[in-house]
C-alpha cells in the first residue's frame, strides 16, 4: 500500500532537521501513546549525510485477531535513515527485528519550509504486510496508526525545541 502525508511543524525547518538528528530528541519521544523509549543505535556523518539507526517498540493494547497472529513482546523494530541535510530530504527503511517476512516498509520525506517558523514534513512509502486475508486490513490500520504517530511527534517536537534555548 503506497501512502503520503503531509504533517505541520510549527518550528523553523533547520530547528527540525537538527533535531531529527539529534538522539536527546528520541528520548523525549518516550512520552508518546503506544511507544516505548526509542533507542539510538548508531548515529554516523559521512559523506554530507547523517545516518542514524534507531529501535523502537509499539507498547500499546493489540486487537485480539492481531494478537492471534503476532506477539505484543516481539513488536520492535529499527527505522534506518539517512538524512541529506542538503535537500533536507530523509529517506528510511523500517526493518522489523521479528516478523522480518511479513512487514515491509520503506519511504523518504522531504521537510519543507513554510514560513521562517513552520514546516511541513511531507512524507510518502510503501508498506506491505504479507499475510493472506487480513494483509490490507493490517496496512490500513498501520498506515492509520503512522499518521497519528506523526501529528503526535510533532507535538512532542515543538515542545521539545521550546525548551531549548
Amino acid at each position: 500500500m503506497r501512502f503520503q502525508h503531509d504533517q505541520a511543524i510549527a518550528a523553523p525547518c533547520d530547528q527540525v532537521e537538527a533535531a531529527f538528528c539529534d538522539p536527546r530528541f528520541y528520548e523525549a519521544l518516550e512520552a508518546m501513546p503506544n511507544l516505548g523509549r526509542p533507542e539510538v543505535l548508531g548515529r554516523e556523518e559521512r559523506d554530507g549525510r547523517m545516518h542514524l539507526r534507531v529501535r523502537y517498540a509499539f507498547t500499546g493494547d493489540l486487537p485480539g485477531p492481531a494478537r492471534r497472529v503476532l506477539d505484543p513482546a516481539k513488536l520492535t523494530w529499527v527505522v534506518e535513515s539517512t538524512v541529506d541535510r542538503t535537500s533536507h530530504r530523509t529517506e528510511y527503511r523500517m526493518v522489523p527485528d521479528y516478523y522480518p517476512q511479513r512487514l515491509e516498509c520503506h519511504g523518504a520525506y522531504t521537510l519543507v519550509a513554510e514560513t521562517p517558523r513552520s514546516t511541513t514534513q511531507r512524507m510518502a512509502g510503501e508498506l506491505v504486510v504479507h499475510y493472506p486475508v487480513v494483509g490490507r486490513l493490517a496496512e490500513r490500520g498501520i498506515v492509520l496508526g503512522l499518521k497519528e504517530h506523526l501529528a503526535a511527534e510533532a507535538g512532542v517536537l515543538e515542545h521539545w525545541l521550546a525548551e531549548r534555548p
